[in-house]
């Protein structure tokens, strides 16, 4: 059962409930009303039956009876019943020429008492009757009240029933309306376009977005859902075409050298150097490849780090050293100050700070300068390294930490892209953070923050650039 059906029967569960309610108010009343008319109906043929005649003067004794009882009982009908002849002796005022019908039962003293609802010998009035056998005789008392003012409280109890029914209907219908709207028709919305996701339509998505709701809410979330899997999924085959072309060149090297030496065509010692030395080349660039793709895929995964304490100034000067032999023609300076230490992986920070500085070497002429600046505080370490190459465009800085991207001015060189989203990576997964700023005037800027003890939080601080002393 569907939830639209469910609120339906919940609906139809609740007008039903209303209905019964007023039909229970309308027959407790109604019972309460005819109960206190018996009560009055049952008292007054009781004091009639045994009614003496008032006091009246011996020339006209019935004549004071009877405006004796029209005083006291004009509300009700009186008569008396001998063999069948009815001689009235009170009608009410209201009741016109009306008069009841004779009950089906007599009521005898010293018995439960039998009241009847009767209708009149001519017209539509109804009356509440009471037939009563008088002791030691042939004649009878018919004592009666007219239920005109009793149908007619009824009957506006009843409109006024139907009229608010009426409006709680409405009211229900209109929530329902309501409710299906702006609640239920953004679920069915989702449902529809998870059926045809499903079906293989990917592009499918959420039309109906209202924010005030939950449901609304709920088609936001999918949808956004939707562009982020969407978006991952892009990412994903960008990543392994990119993989792929970073590992077709030097795939093909290995593939047409070896095919070379299978068919002999390498002779010579120089060509066979040539070749052993461009098989060496390629097998390198490999291997850093899937290096880098394996760090990349263990960060990605959060595996745990070997946390020790590190002593970033020395790891800086031990690696700037390294660079300056292997580059002994660039120009690198160096202000490091004493003492940096940070929890950390040793191998990954100096992952981060060699990744930085190779980046600046390879991007720039032989001609240019990079600075390298190690300070810190009591919270943070900062590792700034500037180079005074040609710089990137706004559009180059917003992609210079994704995965495999290099700039136009790159791509001649050698390298996998990879460099930088590295250093991401791993500062990220020390909660630290890292910045590029870029121009063609003042050159390229990355700085590293790194916080001094480890921090187990998701959200991590940025560091202002005069927070380092």
């Amino acid at each position: 059962m569907n939830l639209r059906l469910r609120l339906t029967c919940a609906a139809a569960f609740l007008l039903g409930v209303i209905a019964l309610l007023g039909v229970v108010l309308d027959v407790s009343l109604g019972s309460s009303e005819l109960r206190q008319v018996d009560q009055q109906l049952q008292h007054s043929s009781v004091v009639v039956r045994t009614l003496d005649a008032p006091p009246s003067t011996p020339q006209h004794p019935h004549a004071n009876k009877k405006k004796f009882l029209d005083a006291r009982f004009s509300g009700f009908y009186i008569a008396t019943v001998t063999d069948g002849h009815r001689r009235v002796v009170v009608t009410p005022l209201d009741a016109g020429q009306s008069s009841p019908r004779m009950p089906p039962a007599v009521s005898t003293p010293g018995h439960a008492p039998k009241l009847f609802t009767v209708g009149s010998i001519s017209g539509s009035l109804e009356w509440r009757v009471i037939l009563v056998a008088k002791p030691h005789s042939t004649t009878h008392l018919l004592v009666g009240v007219s239920l005109a003012a009793f149908n007619a409280t009824m009957n506006t109890l009843r409109f006024a029933l139907f009229l608010a029914g009426l409006v709680i209907f409405a009211v229900v219908v209109a929530t329902g309306v309501w409710v299906a709207q702006l609640g239920l028709r953004p679920i069915a919305e989702v449902t529809d376009a998870a059926d045809a996701i499903t079906a293989g339509d990917r592009t499918r998505r959420v039309s109906i977005v209202r924010q005030r709701t939950e449901a609304g809410k709920l088609a936001q979330a999918f949808n956004l859902m939707l562009d982020e899997q969407f978006a991952m999924e892009t990412r994903l085959r960008q990543f392994v075409a990119d993989a792929s072309h970073e590992l077709r060149t030097p795939v093909s090297v290995i593939i047409g050298i070896t095919e070379l030496w299978r068919k002999g065509e390498i002779r010579s010692e120089e060509e066979r150097d040539e070749a052993v030395r461009r098989l060496g080349t390629s097998s390198k660039q490999i291997g850093g490849l899937v290096e880098d793709l394996l760090l990349l895929a263990r960060l990605d995964e959060g595996r745990p780090m070997e946390w020790t304490p590190v002593n970033l100034s020395q790891l800086v000067e031990d690696v700037v050293a390294d660079t300056l032999i292997n580059h002994p023609e660039r120009s690198i300076t160096v202000h490091v100050a004493e003492p940096a230490v940070v929890d950390g992986d040793a191998e990954a920070l100096r992952r981060v700070v060699n990744n930085v500085i190779s980046n600046a070497l390879h991007h720039t002429s032989p001609h240019a300068v990079v600075e390298v600046h190690l300070s810190h505080n009591e919270v943070h370490v900062c590792l700034d390294v500037d180079d005074s190459g040609p710089g990137m465009t706004p559009d180059e800085v917003s992609h210079a930490f994704d995965r495999f991207w290099q700039g136009d001015a790159a791509r001649s060189r050698s390298g996998s892209g990879l460099g930088l989203a590295i250093v991401r990576s791993i500062v990220l997964a020390h909660s630290g953070e890292v910045t590029l700023e870029s121009s063609s005037r003042t050159g390229t800027h990355v700085r590293v923050v790194i916080p001094r003890e480890r921090n187990f939080q998701s959200d991590h601080e940025s560091l202002a650039p005069s927070a380092i002393t």
